[in-house]
């Protein structure tokens, strides 16, 4: 959403990225992802869609408030797509291919991170935002976790499925997988197991996926690279998780150093001060980017508890 006055652009960044903005930090919060449906680039077609109702917990000060998402499992041909359902409604290419589409609960945020496995062929590759300004797009190789399977069997969504559990992202993980969906792969990273993970925590259950359905589509889906995508830049995964933590322990300063102004602004929503950003790349075209924050979260940390830790 954009906002014009006196040829003063007004940016704010999105309350649904991964990393958690506080709707207690930010005053406003509103989308100016560019999309263009022509610049969406199709990758596969989807056989099989998976819904997984998601619980997490963004903030580890309070463990008792859980945030929830939608998230979705495409598996095509040659690779998987795993977003979120509620953030990808916001992309016209995405509406577009899908006829079912669902409003938004008002309790949920979503997290705004993407998937794709085996894109490029034996690599992952990740796309998430911290701001509209920071977006970006790294690959990894594919490193399923060493599962060991247990002999433990519940059901699942009216499937048998059966106990393993391992260790990545920094995080143990419980998961029950089933056999009689002969597909190694799961929600979010984890897969490399003989058969479909339809729940999955981790220990200390900050992250807690349920499959909520399994359609073997009549009609393939699309698997595309949305175009909400577009202005992501290549980055390592190290300097990634860098500008995110850096991003948490100090946000103002980091909006400050990647272009925003911040208005500080009283309970009220009257102006207190302007904090002018030292990074002039978008002054010099002419635009300025601001954002509006309450001056008593001026040094307030945005709650860090990624799903991949360190």
């Amino acid at each position: 959403m954009k906002r014009f006055k006196a040829g003063i652009i007004f940016l704010f960044f999105c309350i649904t990225c991964n990393n958690a903005n506080s709707q207690s930090f930010m005053r406003s919060q509103y989308f100016d992802l560019r999309r263009d449906i022509e610049k969406t680039d199709t990758l596969d077609s989807a056989k099989l869609r998976i819904d997984y109702s998601l619980l997490y917990v963004r903030d580890t000060l309070n463990p008792d408030k859980i945030s929830k998402d939608r998230k979705v499992l495409l598996i095509g041909d040659k690779l998987t797509d795993f977003y979120s359902y509620y953030i990808r409604q916001s992309d016209s290419a995405y509406t577009a291919s899908d006829p079912r589409p669902l409003k938004r609960p008002v309790d949920v945020q979503g997290e705004g991170y993407e998937i794709f496995n085996n894109y490029p062929e034996g690599k992952r590759t990740v796309f998430d935002a911290i701001t509209d300004l920071k977006i970006y797009k790294y690959k990894e190789d594919i490193k399923n976790p060493q599962w060991t399977i247990s002999g433990e069997i519940a059901m699942v969504l009216g499937y048998p499925c059966i106990k393993a559990t391992g260790r990545t992202g920094d995080r143990d993980y419980v998961v029950w997988f089933t056999p009689s969906i002969p597909v190694s792969s799961g929600p979010w990273k984890l897969g490399g197991l003989p058969g479909l993970i339809l729940r999955a925590y981790d220990t200390k259950r900050h992250y807690v996926f349920e499959c909520i359905g399994i359609e073997q589509l009549k009609q393939k889906q699309p698997i595309i690279v949305p175009a909400m995508w577009n202005k992501a830049t290549g980055a390592s995964k190290e300097f990634y998780m860098k500008d995110q933590k850096r991003y948490h322990n100090d946000p103002v300063n980091f909006l400050l150093s990647i272009g925003y102004s911040i208005v500080l602004e009283d309970e009220n929503q009257k102006r207190v001060e302007i904090v002018e950003t030292p990074n002039k790349t978008y002054a010099n075209r002419g635009i300025t980017l601001l954002t509006g924050i309450y001056i008593k979260d001026r040094y307030k940390k945005v709650p860090y508890n990624p799903i991949e830790l360190e």
